[in-house]
């Protein structure tokens, strides 16, 4: 494929738009595409998406096929390459691409909404554009309340659960950025190192909105239709784009929240069905359930089973079954084997 008419971002162009970004990588194309259709279709409002990615983790074939894709589907887009820094590591299953979010918030000095990949994106999500717009002068950040919200000293968290606030989806009122190198290099080695450096700088000077906004599925084990939150955040190591799509039925059929990712891409597919880029996303889905690093610890359990049950075929269809009578053993909201 041609890259010759990827569009870089020139900063001066979205001046006056509804900017929402995000970056990715090539564990997370597939999850991206899905992210930004489900972005369309519930925005009441127009807005402009910037792609940041670092130049050594995206390669040109899949920044081709994000750019065709979101071409297709007629989202305004830019792409932000960024230089990569020692300082972003990856830890467990959380990538260095996460630290984007540090370098894109310093180059884009106008308001706008950070928003993880891994989350979905329901109707309402836009409402946070104005919300950003009206905070009070003193707000340097917008974020989600967290249930009881956490600790604002990062320095008695003991787990990143515990922290005042989950960084997956950030309002960036127009203004200087706070400094963040030295902050992160303070300190020191703590689970989730861009978590933390969020937390220690902005937990005093927040401005929060309903958890509606980013809700952790942890926090949630099943879907209330009558009440959707506006963004739900698949958190974890294992993501919906992970299980074998055999087994979905499990959780659509008591609407876990993984159903309505699963909804979401069923309306992506079916938008692209015919065009020239549908072949090319659909290698790509089947490329992502077997993405990301495994490693042998409790916090990858999830995504070791998906893993599994990818491998079997037809044969997991004996775990699912089995799982039925471990269902109360198995965390809320997690992964789709109640």
């Amino acid at each position: 494929m041609a890259t010759d008419s990827v569009k870089e971002l020139s900063l001066g162009s979205l001046k006056g738009q509804n900017i929402v970004t995000g970056a990715c990588d090539d564990a997370m194309v597939y999850g991206l595409l899905v992210w930004a259709c489900a972005l369309r279709d519930t925005a009441a409002k127009p807005f402009h998406l910037v792609v940041a990615y670092f130049e050594n983790r995206l390669s040109l074939r899949n920044k081709e096929l994000i750019r065709s894709t979101l071409d297709h589907l007629k989202i305004a887009h830019s792409f932000l390459p960024l230089s990569s820094d020692s300082r972003f590591v990856t830890q467990g299953h959380v990538s260095p691409t996460t630290f984007t979010k540090f370098l894109i918030s310093d180059a884009i000095a106008q308001e706008h909404l950070w928003i993880d990949i891994d989350t979905i994106a329901l109707t309402g999500w836009d409402d946070l554009f104005e919300m950003v717009a009206n905070v009070p002068a003193k707000t340097k950040l917008v974020v989600a309340e967290r249930g009881r919200n956490g600790d604002s000293r990062t320095d008695t968290v003991v787990v990143p659960s515990d922290l005042a606030f989950n960084a997956g989806v950030l309002g960036w009122p127009k203004g200087k950025r706070k400094e963040w190198a030295a902050t992160m290099q303070s300190l020191g080695d703590v689970p989730t190192l861009e978590q933390y450096t969020f937390n220690a700088l902005y937990s005093s000077s927040l401005t929060r909105v309903p958890e509606s906004f980013n809700l952790l599925t942890y926090r949630l084990d099943q879907i209330d239709s009558q009440n959707l939150p506006h963004i739900i955040h698949y958190a974890g190591a294992h993501k919906p784009w992970h299980l074998p799509r055999r087994f979905a039925t499990q959780c659509t059929s008591y609407q876990c929240p993984w159903s309505l990712w699963f909804r979401a891409e069923a309306s992506f597919l079916e938008s692209l069905r015919g065009s020239p880029v549908f072949a090319d996303v659909l290698r790509a889905q089947t490329r992502a359930m077997t993405s990301g690093r495994i490693f042998w610890r409790r916090d990858h359990s999830g995504v070791i089973l998906l893993r599994l049950l990818r491998y079997l075929g037809p044969l997991g269809w004996l775990i699912v079954w089995g799982a039925r009578a471990l269902k109360s053993r198995i965390p809320q909201g997690t992964h789709p084997l109640h």
